[in-house]
């Protein structure tokens, strides 16, 4: 996989904001970005502390300079911020935390996951242990499954946040932030100026997670498509900045398109729900060549659709009586 470089974008403002590519997963390439401004450094987004991914965001701190030609190290940094709880974004913290003291800010929704990571990761896992019995997972494949659910539990030490964010409010007199549920209950995106960091909230090219409120309060397609009204709403972005994928320089189309995606999508689940079935089974009518983690994340997103849908009264459960005498037995929808 080809490494993009880095790039430097200048805000309005006079800030420069420095794009570090970072390879958050193997298959996967990242960003991470360092706000520039003054005597002031912040560092949005920390990588996964997996693979390279320490090692990359080293090299590109270390690739900028400041106003006077040194480069820029960790002991400059004034703030780290943490876009969203998932660990492509916030895996690093532990290798940040060991190079620099500046405060932690993360959104009230996200804080106890970098906070009481061990507690918050062991609920994870029961919780995706219920939700693959709901989504009619057959047992040996439940467990298979579930490995790859919990096999992120070792390396990730938890990092009491220093700063709690919330909506509207404005971050070191810089940055606007704008709470984007949906992708993750805690997303937030950053408005700097005419610039807009977007974490994953925005992405041209990489399929959009999401999981239903089933397994997590506050995300989901509800919550994401309100969320990217939201920053429709949003003026004077000049360019928009993402955790993966390419610059957003219109903002306006980049929302058209990620709401057009998402329709797509729910229009295959509503095909699928042409005769009764689990989310399993709508999962593989949708996509019937994912295997492992790939069938994983499949779940989850089906699951958001069909969440969707049965709550707007597009679907009818078709085995009530057998949900009242059997506990195990999964809901199988139909469109009704």
């Amino acid at each position: 996989m080809t490494t993009p470089s880095v790039t430097r974008y200048l805000s309005a403002g006079g800030a420069r904001v420095y794009r570090l590519p970072l390879h958050v997963f193997p298959w996967m390439i990242g960003y991470a970005y360092l706000v520039v401004d003054g005597a002031y450094c912040a560092l949005i987004d920390v990588g996964s502390g997996r693979g390279t991914s320490d090692a990359d965001l080293d090299a590109g701190l270390a690739s900028v300079r400041d106003d006077w030609g040194e480069p820029v190290e960790w002991s400059h940094l004034s703030r780290i911020v943490v876009s969203h709880g998932h660990i492509d974004h916030y895996g690093g913290l532990g290798h940040v935390r060991r190079r620099t003291a500046a405060p932690v800010a993360i959104h009230v929704l996200d804080r106890s996951i970098i906070a009481a990571y061990d507690e918050r990761h062991a609920l994870s896992v029961r919780t995706m242990r219920d939700y693959l019995r709901f989504a009619g997972v057959a047992p040996a494949q439940r467990v298979h499954l579930e490995q790859f659910h919990g096999g992120g539990r070792a390396g990730y030490p938890s990092v009491a946040p220093e700063r709690i964010l919330h909506d509207g409010e404005r971050l070191d007199d810089r940055f606007q932030v704008i709470h984007t549920p949906g992708h993750c209950a805690g997303h937030v995106c950053l408005l700097l100026d005419d610039l807009l960091l977007t974490a994953d909230q925005i992405l041209p090219t990489t399929a959009m997670f999401l999981a239903p409120e089933h397994l997590a309060p506050s995300s989901g397609l509800m919550h994401y498509l309100a969320s990217l009204e939201r920053l429709r709403r949003v003026t004077g972005v000049t360019m928009a900045l993402g955790g993966h994928d390419d610059p957003m320089p219109d903002l306006g189309s980049a929302i058209d398109d990620m709401e057009r995606d998402q329709r797509r999508r729910l229009e295959r689940v509503r095909h699928a729900c042409a005769v009764p079935r689990t989310i399993a089974e709508i999962t593989e009518a949708v996509h019937p060549r994912i295997r492992d983690f790939n069938l994983l994340l499949g779940l989850q997103k089906i699951g958001a659709y069909v969440e969707y849908l049965d709550t707007r009264g597009e679907l009818r459960i078709t085995n009530a009586d057998q949900l009242y005498d059997d506990p195990d037995a999964p809901p199988r929808y139909m469109l009704g």
